[in-house]
């Protein structure tokens, strides 16, 4: 699904404020809170089922919420839909081409539509990279030429701000690093980007910052970055043959989340910061020197197992 709207001159890109939405007794936005600021790439994560779309398309004005307030380049979206809408452009699960069309002639199409100017969208026949390509009827394209002229066409009308959702699904190595190198330069003209992807690697070299979303809540990564680093400790001791068996006891018994034996390391991850006086008591037993204690700061596949407690994407 394609969305596009005219651009213009923000103040402001996105705010969003308590939304709630239900499906008839299904809960799915629980006071969703959150910001976008300019020309910044925000992630946006979480398993299927916990509410990212639903809120992407709250703020595209697809689906309403009972409750709540979305503002966009400083405009109440349900007071002042029109000049909310000017600023946005979103791509939404299928590209929405014409597929019995060429590559330029859906350009032009969309172009004709929204009475873009013929200089820009020169500019963004030349943004799409395709070249002789474009010659070619869009339902012949790669997923990853398809997701090259959705995204030119949604940026045709110069958006400051963009939603894209799984941009990155079905495409090859090479298509995912030619999109990903469009998106940071969209951003780097000042867009500000709302985006999601199952693929956290990708997430995690394009985004700003990243967002989680659970069970319809807002979790912030400054948050689980801060229980992570609280609950997960490198431990720099004299290794010992028992450790396996004795770091394995102590998962059993509920005091480990999970544990790493390196050569001259233990890497700890608690279940509860209160456990840690024992843990590491138990660890040093027999006179063993501690050399060393580090908390660890988590990548976002450290988080996202410690958000969602391992649940599938």
């Amino acid at each position: 699904m394609l969305l596009m709207t005219m651009g213009g001159n923000a103040v402001g890109i996105l705010s969003v404020e308590n939304l709630n939405k239900s499906f008839g007794k299904l809960h799915v936005l629980k006071n969703v809170s959150f910001t976008l600021e300019t020309g910044e790439i925000l992630g946006f994560i979480g398993p299927n089922g916990s509410g990212k779309s639903t809120t992407m398309k709250c703020i595209a004005n697809l689906v309403f919420p009972e409750s709540g307030k979305v503002e966009i380049a400083g405009h109440d979206l349900y007071k002042e839909r029109s000049q909310a809408l000017s600023h946005l452009s979103a791509l939404i699960e299928a590209p929405g081409l014409y597929f019995n069309l060429t590559g330029i002639e859906n350009l032009k199409v969309f172009a004709s539509l929204r009475q873009i100017p013929r200089k820009r969208l020169e500019e963004v026949i030349e943004f799409t990279g395709l070249g002789h390509a474009l010659k070619k009827k869009a339902g012949a394209y790669s997923m990853g030429m398809k997701q090259r002229l959705a995204l030119a066409v949604a940026i045709l009308p110069k958006p400051t701000f963009l939603i894209l959702d799984e941009p990155f699904n079905g495409l090859d190595p090479q298509g995912v690093f030619e999109l990903r190198s469009m998106i940071k330069g969209l951003a780097r003209e000042g867009c500000g980007i709302l985006f999601s992807s199952h693929q956290l690697i990708e997430m995690e070299k394009i985004s700003s910052r990243n967002i989680f979303i659970k069970d319809g809540e807002i979790v912030s990564q400054e948050k689980a970055q801060a229980d992570v680093a609280v609950l997960s400790y490198k431990l720099y001791v004299d290794r010992q043959e028992q450790d396996l068996a004795m770091l394995s006891k102590l998962k059993t018994e509920g005091l480990l989340q999970d544990f790493l034996a390196g050569e001259s390391e233990l890497l700890i991850s608690l279940s509860d910061i209160t456990h840690c006086t024992r843990v590491i008591t138990t660890i040093l037993a027999d006179g063993r020197e501690l050399r060393g204690i580090v908390p660890q700061t988590a990548n976002i596949e450290n988080l996202y197992s410690h958000i969602y407690e391992k649940e599938v994407l």
